[in-house]
């Protein structure tokens, strides 16, 4: 028995790939590489001018590399012209081409400032950069510079004139159509800033490819922490330690605050944990607390040992457990 021999299947496709590159079907080559030059000018990946989403943008790409692979290949046209004759004479883009008396020239030009239309009616954002940035207590009281470096997508120029495949044989994009930039700015931050906030700064972030601009640039702040002071939410805490005797008669200490060191006085009897507030002196212009934490001697020599018993003996006190026992009393 002899083997049949079997013909590679039809090309099959509902796409006009006349009507996707703009030419007529008895196009010349050279018609429909012009053709697809000024399409690849207009939808190519490394334009960014048209506002149009990037699925869009790549599907409708990916349909004009098809069709112009297609046409380019005598075989290739020719086993698609004889499968899809019928689609295309029963298109209503077809029947166009047969009201067009001027020439190919007016018919495409018509058809691409259509398409431009209803590109540029979809308003695209350029995307916002956030970033954060980390400060000192110090710097967030009084405000500070900072410089940052962004990177910025910038079109390849070596490979804008050159066919998808030759594209990505390109040292710089690899294919891409862009490659990276690093740009440095300097950022004045006012003072008030706390842990979390965010500042935005319009048109000082990334140049966005899609949108044809920068986008904004949204920097958060984080506080570095402190090793005296605590942040909680706006206000800054300080637990300061005072000897007995400061807690007891009151006097003039000195604390740290954000930024450097101030006096504050303490009342006479004092008690432990009582807070004091330093008006202003937290962040964006909240208070600063103080928290006192008395220190009891580890070591009484004999002279002050004596001398806390003649307290003893002088004070007026009365015993602080004797509550406790009124109230074991009353459940009795």
């Amino acid at each position: 028995m002899s083997e049949e021999t079997r013909a590679p299947a039809p090309t099959k496709t509902h796409k006009d790939y006349y009507y996707i590159l703009g030419v007529k079907p008895n196009a010349t080559t050279d018609e429909i590489q012009d053709s697809y030059n000024e399409l690849y000018e207009k939808f190519g990946p490394h334009i960014a001018a048209h506002a149009i989403e990037p699925e869009v943008q790549a599907r409708t790409y990916k349909d004009i590399c098809d069709a112009y692979e297609v046409l380019m290949d005598p075989q290739k046209r020719k086993d698609y012209d004889k499968n899809s004759e019928v689609v295309r004479q029963t298109s209503d883009v077809r029947a166009l081409w047969g009201k067009v008396t001027k020439g190919k020239v007016e018919q495409k030009e018509k058809a691409q400032n259509k398409r431009t239309e209803e590109f540029q009616q979809v308003q695209i954002q350029a995307q916002a950069l956030e970033m954060e940035i980390e400060c000192t207590l110090k710097e967030a009281v009084k405000g500070t510079r900072k410089q940052i470096i962004i990177t910025d997508p910038t079109p390849c120029e070596d490979c804008i004139e050159k066919k998808p495949l030759e594209r990505m044989q390109c040292d710089k994009c690899r294919g891409l159509g862009y490659f990276n930039v690093d740009r440095t700015i300097e950022l004045e931050l006012p003072s008030g800033l706390y842990d979390n906030m965010e500042i935005r700064r319009p048109g000082q972030g990334r140049w966005d490819l899609r949108a044809g601009k920068y986008g904004d640039l949204i920097i958060k702040i984080k506080l570095k922490e402190h090793p005296c002071l605590r942040v909680i939410d706006k206000d800054i805490e300080c637990v300061v330690p005072v000897t007995i005797y400061e807690a007891m008669l009151g006097g003039e200490i000195q604390i740290p605050t954000a930024t450097g060191k101030v006096a504050m006085k303490i009342q006479p009897l004092t008690q432990q944990g009582r807070t004091y507030r330093l008006k202003g002196l937290g962040l964006a212009g909240n208070d600063m607390r103080v928290v006192i934490d008395v220190v009891i001697p580890k070591k009484l020599t004999g002279e002050e040992v004596k001398l806390y018993r003649r307290l003893q003996q002088l004070s007026e006190e009365q015993n602080p457990r004797h509550k406790l026992f009124e109230r074991l009393q009353g459940l009795s």
